[in-house]
């Protein structure tokens, strides 16, 4: 009979590796599924790897399990990005992020468990920095994770997404966050078979909730909402306002308009407007919604020839954005064209 460390790490797997099927079986052409497979697949190999290290497998199995133990981190930043950004394309600088994490974290283990590199680079202060180089690292992506679900859930428009995704996500970010941390400070002390029996707890309850959970919410969060037409009817006074608003008096030329201000003008709970303006006008995102309304405005005055004597600058400004940057990122993505391309082929 295993210990009872060890069968919390197994039954924690096990439950995981159930999701996963799941996920596989039923969800498998969809991102955030996908995004969540890899998760499971990295947590699983950092569960793992501690029962089988002492136990003569092969080398080859070892890596199999460590390699993905130590993507634990990124997979959870890359899992909330897809979540929250509904944007979000992979690039080569992701994959160029997790080699750096996967490489920095393999160091450590040749130099702090394997004693592969001896004697360490940099010496007795070299493997104290590669003991908690990986950690730190890992740390910053939950942090950087973190803050982006706070960040971005302030422009979420999809209510149910707002509160489930939120609610899981933050869970297993804090769990990560904590574990990390008490790696990095009791490890190698008296209280480290004391931690590792609170984190195996842990692993098994946060497996069991989030299969629970995942098991009874709707399959649609999984992926990216869409407007529904089974909400509960709108509010026809609150939507005519919302017309009002944005094509007579053309509120989205406001710098730092956020859901919060277009609430209190409207003079209604932000929970009506996010279903509002994501049910009546199709838009997931706040920020889509002010990227659309913002430069459709622009083209209409880059278009217009009795402007030309306007800069590109000064449209970006006057239709409410802070940064040039941004609306030059934003016009291209609607339109397929930099503003000035765009007023060159409707002026010339």
């Amino acid at each position: 009979m295993p210990p009872p460390t060890e069968a919390l790490r197994f039954a924690a797997t096990g439950l995981l590796l159930l999701l996963g099927a799941v996920l596989l079986r039923d969800h498998r052409h969809d991102r955030s599924a996908v995004a969540s497979l890899f998760l499971i697949f990295t947590v699983a190999g950092h569960l793992l790897l501690p029962l089988f290290l002492n136990r003569g497998i092969p080398l080859g199995v070892v890596h199999a399990l460590l390699l993905p133990g130590l993507a634990v981190p990124f997979a959870f930043w890359l899992l909330a990005e897809i979540h929250f950004d509904d944007d979000f394309r992979w690039r080569w600088h992701h994959a160029a992020l997790l080699a750096g994490l996967l490489a920095v974290g393999y160091v450590s283990w040749l130099t702090v468990v394997e004693h592969r590199l001896s004697p360490p680079l940099g010496g007795e202060a070299g493997r104290r920095f590669w003991a908690l180089a990986p950690r730190f690292l890992g740390l910053a992506f939950v942090v950087h994770a973190l803050i982006r679900i706070y960040v971005g859930a302030r422009y979420d428009l999809v209510v149910p997404r707002l509160r489930v995704r939120y609610g899981v996500l933050v869970i297993a970010g804090t769990y990560i966050f904590l574990e990390i941390i008490g790696e990095t400070l009791l490890s190698g002390t008296a209280s480290e078979a004391f931690a590792d029996r609170v984190h195996s707890t842990a692993a098994l309850a946060l497996a069991f909730g989030v299969c629970f959970v995942s098991m009874r919410v709707n399959a649609a969060i999984l992926r990216p909402a869409q407007p529904s037409l089974e909400l509960p009817a709108l509010d026809p006074a609150l939507a005519e306002q919302l017309h009002r608003l944005v094509e007579v008096d053309q509120v989205f030329r406001q710098e730092g308009l956020t859901i919060a201000v277009l609430a209190r003008r409207l003079g209604a709970q932000e929970y009506k407007v996010r279903q509002l303006i994501n049910a009546q006008l199709g838009f997931k995102n706040f920020n889509a919604f002010l990227h659309h309304f913002r430069i459709g405005e622009a083209q209409k005055v880059l278009g217009d020839s009795t402007k030309g004597h306007l800069g590109v600058a000064e449209v970006a400004y006057q239709v409410g954005y802070r940064s040039l940057a941004t609306f030059n990122k934003a016009f291209r993505e609607i339109t397929g064209q930099t503003p000035t391309e765009f007023r060159a082929s409707r002026q010339g």
